[in-house]
């Protein structure tokens, strides 16, 4: 079993001090912390869900982004919650192990399994973030032998089951590869394999068609999330027994998505109104008139863990975080209103101008003209991808540490053998290009520090105690040496405007300011001229960037479009 070679750090130990760090403390203040744990619960005591909802997601969904987000930013508030709503939940559990808020009669069928797979990734979460309670992993267990009884005989093919034929459900896999590791017990494994083996889709089997180089937006019904998550228990599944064939149908996966479907934001989605369907986005995302929505947030948050388990598969790549990053900084911070309070389903389409920013509605009063205190799928899973960026900024390794998003911050570590030390990361990155990163200690130690050099920092200039360290972009920089109290390194990745056009479309382009997309805010219809120097403002809509060409002016693509109203309009693609 190939055990991933990082890990988050304790509770508190990381201190995020920038723009990540700030929004993540202002959604746990204004959403998490306020959210009624105790309404999303109600659904597990009765059982009652009987009209094809999905219900049963948002406890598992919002109890998962708060455990993360509590890693990063412990709050006593959050713990408190977070405990509360495990024990209130755990307590539904019936005596044949089920958890579920369909009733006996409809169980399998439309988003039970789905629902049923965030209850075990949470509870798992807790498990190995929180604490290890034995109860919690013993309820995992009861939880998924009884869905395991559920399925015998005639009845064994998950992809039988739920919505998209068969992805949904399918998509559990995740969750019991992850039991299998908490438990080592062989009929957690066998269960996962059978679902790997079935190809999670009634169409087709989806690995196969990874590694046959089909398109994304032709694999299975091409449902972004849910065939995503699929290729995430692949790669979990892969990282277990050593199966070469699916760590390379998910990197061949992966290859496609961002290639034909990712957007320039780092979101993805379109085909229905609600963005939520892989359809070459990659294309697509310049039309005036796409006939869709873009951009599910949900597709965003899931990509990100998509990167991840890319990554984990082969550490030494940095294309993965390069690409987080850019979702993080971008698609997800933009989804989110200031205020932290609520976030968008669909981002602004088109992204040619007029495209602006909504809140999500209630989306089960939207669907079935039930109230459900104004849950909807992104505004659960937006916190999710905040919080999952944030704790990937800066990793903890056996011997050492590994930076992968520069933002300022602090960071208290340990030895194996029990010796502190701190690093504190500063600069206001990324608009002014620039980081130091300094190092207190009480006594010299052997560490490893792995930084990551974007793919977009050509002339990056890297210093180790004002000497020169060749570096080399799109790799890490790795240094293993005897650490003293004050050593610095200081990296100036000097970012510059570069222009983006699309593989596949011709007469638009975007702009990027390292891993900033820029935006402008409002509905000016000029276009900037491609090659003309931009110049840094210290003043304007934007609070990461601020850029000028002339009386032309531009901000991070998170700051437009911040009002959430049809009145603030926001453009990414300009003609030229």
């Amino acid at each position: 079993m190939k055990m991933k070679p990082y890990n988050f750090f304790p509770a508190g130990n990381l201190s995020l001090r920038g723009v990540i760090g700030d929004a993540l403390r202002k959604n746990i203040s204004c959403r998490l912390e306020t959210v009624n744990d105790s309404f999303m619960v109600a659904p597990f005591r009765s059982r009652t869900e009987d009209d094809g909802a999905w219900r049963c997601e948002f406890w598992g969904k919002v109890t998962r982004s708060m455990i993360l987000a509590w890693r990063i930013n412990p709050t006593d508030r959050l713990l408190e919650k977070i405990r509360r709503t495990v024990k209130e939940l755990l307590s539904t559990q019936t005596p044949d192990g089920c958890i579920s808020t369909y009733p006996a009669n409809q169980q399998l069928s439309g988003w039970d399994i789905w629902g049923r797979k965030y209850v075990l990734l949470t509870l798992l979460r807790y498990y190995h973030l929180i604490e290890p309670d034995p109860a919690v992993l013993a309820a995992c267990c009861r939880m998924t032998d009884h869905l395991i009884s559920q399925i015998k005989g005639d009845k064994t093919d998950l992809r039988t089951y739920g919505r998209h034929d068969g992805l949904a459900a399918c998509s559990i896999l995740a969750g019991i590869v992850e039991l299998y590791k908490a438990t080592g017990e062989k009929r957690y494994l066998d269960f996962a394999r059978a679902i790997l083996e079935s190809g999670c889709s009634l169409k087709e089997n989806v690995f196969d068609a990874a590694l046959k180089n089909i398109p994304p937006k032709e694999i299975g019904n091409a449902k972004a999330y849910e065939l995503s998550s699929c290729f995430q228990g692949a790669s979990a599944f892969s990282r277990v027994v050593g199966d070469e064939r699916y760590k390379e149908a998910v990197c061949a996966y992966f290859r496609k998505v961002v290639d034909r479907e990712i957007f320039v934001t780092g979101g993805g989605g379109g085909k229905d109104v609600s963005g939520e369907f892989w359809f070459d986005g990659v294309v697509n995302q310049v039309k005036e008139n796409p006939g869709c929505g873009f951009g599910e947030t949900c597709v965003t948050a899931t990509f990100m863990h998509l990167c991840e388990s890319v990554f984990a598969l082969d550490e030494t790549n940095q294309e993965p975080m390069e690409q987080m990053e850019n979702s993080l900084y971008n698609a997800l911070l933009g989804a989110m209103a200031p205020s932290g309070e609520h976030w968008t389903h669909a981002n602004p389409t088109p992204l040619t101008g007029d495209g602006w920013k909504a809140a999500a509605p209630d989306q089960i009063y939207r669907c079935f003209k039930k109230p459900f205190d104004g849950h909807d799928c992104c505004r659960a899973q937006g916190p999710e991808g905040l919080a999952f960026g944030a704790a990937h900024a800066v990793l903890r390794l056996p011997d050492g540490i590994m930076v992968n998003f520069y933002e300022d911050f602090f960071l208290k570590d340990t030895t194996a053998s029990g010796e502190a030390y701190t690093v504190e990361a500063s600069g206001g990155y990324p608009a002014p290009g620039r980081t130091e990163l300094v190092f207190r200690m009480k006594q010299p130690l052997k560490r490893k520090v792995v930084l990551r050099i974007p793919a977009w920092s050509e002339d990056c200039e890297f210093l180790l105690n004002g000497k020169i360290v060749p570096v080399h972009a799109g790799k890490y920089c790795v240094l293993e040496r005897i650490w003293a109290d004050g050593d610095l390194i200081q990296i100036d990745f000097h970012p510059t405007v570069k222009v983006v056009r699309p593989a596949g479309t011709d007469g638009v382009f975007a702009l990027k300011y390292g891993p900033i997309v820029l935006a402008e805010p409002g509905n000016g219809g000029e276009n900037p001229d491609p090659d003309k120097k931009w110049e840094l403002c210290s003043s304007g809509r934007g609070k990461i960037l601020n850029l000028k060409q002339g009386d032309f002016a531009v901000c991070d693509y998170a700051s437009a479009g911040s009002e959430f109203s049809q009145d603030d309009p926001l453009r990414v693609f300009f003609k030229g």
